[in-house]
C-alpha cells in the first residue's frame, strides 16, 4: 500500500514535467514594435516551463503575405514537431477560420493574441478587452478635461471607438455633470469624397491630414486609438502649429517613444497595453491545454496601464453639496398649513368652549391636542436648515441647537397630543369595565394629566441625557466616490452623533408602546361624545401607520438628503393634519348641524341617539358579561355624551343643578329627573350620565332649576311632585355626582 501511495504522488508531482518533455510551441507575432515585448514574455514563460519554443513575425520577408506567410511557417514547425501555436490573425477572417479548421483537425490547438476571428474555432483569444480600453480612454479624458467639450476622433478601431465614445457621452442626460460631443465637420478621409481628397495637397492626406483638418475645427480633444498618428513625419511640428488652440491629445499604447512624447509633451495622456502580458499567457495557455486539455476561459485579458501628467494645479471641481435649496419650501408650506389649522382649531375652541359640543369634547382637551400638534410640526423649521455648503461658518452651538431641537419639538409635541388621547381611551375603557356598578363621576385634572405626566418626564430623561452626553451634531460627510484625481464629488450634510441608536431606540420603543397600549384600551363599543371614537381610533390608526411605513423609509433614504427632507417632512405634516382634524372636524360639522336646528329638532336628535344606544346593547351585553347577572338584573349604562347641540336660547334660558342625573323607567319609557343617590336595584332602570366629567368633587347640596316652563314644556321634562313649583330638586348630603354635561338635553324618551 505505502509503495502504490508514493507512486502516485511522485506521479502528480512529476506528471507535468513528463508531458512538457518534448513539447514545443510557436509564436506567430506582429511585425511592429509594439510585439517585440510579446516575444519576450512568450519566451520568458517557456523557460520557465522548460519547453523548447519559436518565435518569428509578419513580414520578414516582404514576398510574403499574411495569409501566405502563416501558409509558409506553419507547416515548417509541424514538422519540427511544435505542438501548439499562438499567432496574431490575418483580416482576412474567411482565410484564418479555414486554416485554424486544418490545424485544428490536425489536433494542433491555435491561440489568437492581440486580435480576434468571429466564429473561428480556436481555443482562445489572449490581448486587451478593446472596449474596455476604449472606456479607460474616455476615463482619463474626463480626468484630463472635466468640463467637458467636443472631440475628434483619429485612426478609429473597432472596440475602441465604441467604447470610448458610450462612456464619454453616458452623462449627457444628466444636467449636473459635464457634456461631451463629436465635433461637427469633414475631417477624416473616409468622410470625403474622391473629388475632396485629389483637391488636398499630399501633406493633408492620410492621419496627418485627418489631424490638419480635425484641429481647425477647434476641438477640446484629438483621440488616436492607434499608434500611426503618432508616428507620422513631423507629428511634433504639429502639436507645436496647433498649441494656441490648447487641444488635448490623448493616445494608445505606452511605446519608449509615446513616454517620450509624454514627457516633452507632445501628448497629455496615454492608455497602454501590456504586451508582454499577451507573450506569457499565450505560452501558459498552450502548455495547460495541451497538458489538462481545457482551458478556465476561452477569453484571457490583460491589463491595462494608464500615463498622464499631474499638473500642479489640478482642474477645478464642483463638489455636489446636496444642499435643500428650493425644497425647504415644501417644509415651509407644511408648516405654515399646519399652524393655520391649529389657530383655526384653536378659534373654534375658545368661540364654542361654553356650547355643547366643545364642552362634551372637553376644551381642555382640544386644547392639548392642537398645542401637540403645533409643537410637532414646529420641529420642520429647524430640519429645513442647511449650512450652505460651507460649514466651516457655523458656530458649534447652531450645529448642535439646530439637530437637537429636531428631536426635543418632535417627541415634546407628539408626547403631549398623544396624552389627550390616551385619557380619553383610559376613562372610556374605565366605564366599559365599571359595569353596572360604575358611579358616574369626571376624571379629575390630575388624572387627565396623570399620562402626560408619564409620557413627557420619559422622554425628557432620554433626550436630556442625548443632549448633555452625545448629542446630535450638524456635519458635512462625503459621498462614497472620487473624481480622477481623488478628490470627493459629493458632500451632504446630516446630524450625526456617535451613539444615535442609543437614545432614538428608547424613545420610540416608549411611544410605540404607548400607542400599543392604546390599541389594547381603545374599544368601540361605548359611544362616546357624538361618536367620537371612532375618530380617536382613527387617529391612532395613522399614528401607527406612520410610524410602521415611514420610518423604514426614512432609513434607506437617509444618505440622500433632499429625498430624506422630502419623506421626514410629509410625513410629519401629515401625522399632524390627521391628528388634528379627525379630532376637531367631527365636532365642527356638528357644531354647524346642529345649530340650524329649532329646540324640537335637538330633542328629537337627543331621542334618537338614546334609542339607537338602547337598541344596540352594545354597552349593556358588555356589562352583563361582565357582571354575570341575569336578564332584567339593572343595567348602569354610562354614555359620555349625546349627539344634541341645543339652541344658544335655551342654554341661556334654563340650567338644571349640577348633580342631576336623568333616570329613564323600564315602566313608561321617560326620562324623569329625579333625585338619587345611587339607583335602585330593585327597580329596573337605566341611568344615562350626561355629564361633563371635567367638573368633580364631592357636594352636599346641587341645585338645578328651570325657570322657564316653555323649555320643558318643549323638551318634555318632567320634575318630582315635591319640587314641581320651583323646579328645584335636592340631593342627599354626600353624594358625590357630576354636574350634567347639557343642561338642556335632559328630554322625555319614549320607546317603541
Amino acid at each position: 500500500m505505502r509503495q502504490i501511495f508514493w507512486s502516485l504522488f511522485f506521479l502528480a508531482c512529476c506528471y507535468p514535467a513528463i508531458c512538457a518533455d518534448g513539447l514545443k510551441l510557436a509564436l506567430l507575432n506582429g511585425g511592429s514594435s509594439f510585439f517585440i515585448p510579446v516575444a519576450e514574455g512568450f519566451m520568458k514563460r517557456c523557460g520557465d516551463l522548460g519547453l523548447e519554443c519559436f518565435h518569428t513575425e509578419v513580414g520578414d520577408d516582404d514576398n510574403f503575405t499574411c495569409e501566405g506567410f502563416r501558409e509558409y511557417i506553419v507547416p515548417i514547425w509541424l514538422h519540427l514537431g511544435v505542438t501548439g501555436i499562438a499567432m496574431k490573425p490575418c483580416s482576412n477572417w474567411t482565410f484564418m477560420n479555414l486554416f485554424v479548421d486544418e490545424l485544428q483537425a490536425q489536433g494542433v490547438p491555435i491561440i489568437f493574441l492581440d486580435g480576434d476571428v468571429p466564429n473561428s474555432t480556436r481555443l482562445a483569444y489572449v490581448g486587451t478587452d478593446q472596449e474596455f480600453l476604449g472606456r479607460t480612454m474616455a476615463r482619463l479624458l474626463r480626468k484630463l478635461k472635466p468640463a467637458g467639450g467636443s472631440y475628434a476622433l483619429i485612426a478609429k478601431k473597432d472596440g475602441r471607438t465604441d467604447g470610448f465614445v458610450e462612456e464619454l457621452e453616458r452623462y449627457n442626460h444628466r444636467e449636473d455633470r459635464a457634456h461631451w460631443y463629436e465635433v461637427e465637420g469633414k475631417y477624416r478621409d473616409l468622410n470625403l469624397t474622391a473629388e475632396e481628397l485629389q483637391q488636398q495637397a499630399p501633406i493633408l492626406q492620410g492621419y496627418l491630414g485627418d489631424m490638419e483638418r480635425a484641429a481647425l475645427l477647434n476641438p477640446d480633444a484629438l483621440i488616436f486609438f492607434k499608434q500611426s498618428p503618432m508616428r507620422v513625419q513631423n507629428y511634433t511640428g504639429f502639436v507645436e502649429k496647433h498649441r494656441h488652440r490648447n487641444i488635448t491629445l490623448l493616445g494608445t499604447d505606452g511605446a519608449d517613444y509615446q513616454l517620450q512624447y509624454l514627457n516633452q509633451r507632445y501628448v497629455d495622456g496615454l492608455v497602454g497595453q501590456l504586451p508582454y502580458s499577451f507573450g506569457t499567457e499565450c505560452a501558459q495557455a498552450l502548455f495547460d491545454v495541451i497538458t489538462t486539455g481545457s482551458l478556465e476561459s476561452a477569453t484571457i485579458h490583460t491589463n491595462l496601464v494608464s500615463y498622464n501628467i499631474n499638473p500642479h494645479e489640478l482642474p477645478s471641481l464642483d463638489v455636489d453639496q446636496n444642499l435643500l435649496d428650493d425644497v425647504v419650501f415644501v417644509g415651509y408650506v407644511c408648516f405654515g398649513t399646519v399652524v393655520l389649522s391649529v389657530l383655526a382649531c384653536l378659534a373654534w375652541t375658545i368661540r364654542y368652549r361654553a356650547e355643547m359640543v366643545a364642552r362634551t369634547a372637553e376644551p381642555l382637551f382640544l386644547y392639548m391636542v392642537a398645542m401637540g400638534v403645533f409643537i410637532l410640526s414646529s420641529s420642520l423649521l429647524p430640519f429645513s436648515n442647511d449650512d450652505g455648503g460651507d460649514l466651516s461658518e457655523e458656530t458649534t452651538a447652531w450645529s448642535v441647537g439646530v439637530c437637537m431641537s429636531m428631536p426635543w419639538l418632535a417627541f415634546t409635541g407628539f408626547t403631549i397630543a398623544f396624552s389627550a388621547l390616551l385619557t380619553k381611551i383610559w376613562r372610556m375603557n374605565r366605564m366599559l369595565l365599571a359595569g353596572e356598578d360604575f358611579t358616574p363621576r369626571g376624571v379629575s385634572a390630575v388624572e387627565f394629566l396623570a399620562p402626560l405626566a408619564l409620557l413627557l418626564s420619559s422622554n425628557v430623561m432620554i433626550l436630556t441625557l442625548w443632549t448633555i452626553r452625545d448629542p446630535l451634531t450638524y456635519m458635512r460627510q462625503e459621498h462614497e466616490g472620487t473624481d480622477y484625481w481623488n478628490r470627493p464629488i459629493s458632500t451632504y450634510g446630516a446630524c450625526r452623533s456617535d451613539n444615535t441608536s442609543a437614545y432614538l431606540v428608547p424613545l420610540l420603543v416608549i411611544n410605540v408602546a404607548a400607542i400599543c397600549l392604546a390599541f389594547a384600551w381603545e374599544t368601540t363599543d361605548v359611544q362616546s361624545e357624538f361618536g367620537e371614537s371612532k375618530y380617536i381610533s382613527q387617529a391612532m390608526v395613522s399614528l401607527f401607520q406612520g410610524f410602521l411605513s415611514g420610518i423604514p423609509i426614512v432609513v434607506v433614504v437617509r444618505h440622500e438628503p433632499r429625498a430624506f427632507y422630502l419623506v421626514v417632512t410629509l410625513m410629519i405634516f401629515l401625522l399632524s393634519m390627521v391628528l388634528l382634524w379627525l379630532v376637531f372636524l367631527p365636532k365642527m360639522l356638528l357644531q354647524w348641524n346642529f345649530s340650524k336646528m329649532t329646540p324640537e329638532d335637538q330633542a328629537n336628535e337627543l331621542r334618537r341617539y338614546y334609542l339607537n344606544f338602547r337598541k344596540t346593547g352594545s354597552y349593556k351585553d358588555n356589562v352583563l358579561s361582565n357582571s354575570g347577572k341575569a336578564e332584567g338584573a339593572n343595567e348602569a349604562s354610562a354614555i359620555e355624551s349625546s349627539s344634541v347641540k341645543p339652541a344658544q336660547s335655551l342654554a341661556n334660558k334654563s340650567t338644571f343643578g349640577d348633580s342631576r342625573l336623568p333616570v329613564v323607567s323600564e315602566n313608561d319609557g321617560h326620562i324623569d329627573c329625579a333625585t338619587h343617590a345611587k339607583p335602585d336595584r330593585s327597580v329596573h332602570k337605566t341611568i344615562v350620565p350626561l355629564y361633563d366629567d371635567s367638573t368633580v368633587g364631592d357636594r352636599a347640596t346641587e341645585h338645578a332649576t328651570t325657570k322657564d316652563p316653555a323649555v320643558r314644556d318643549t323638551l318634555n321634562l318632567s320634575l318630582p311632585a315635591n319640587e314641581e313649583s320651583e323646579g328645584d330638586y335636592q340631593v342627599e348630603d354626600g353624594m358625590n355626582a357630576p354636574r350634567p354635561l347639557y343642561e338642556d338635553s335632559i328630554v322625555e324618551v319614549e320607546e317603541a
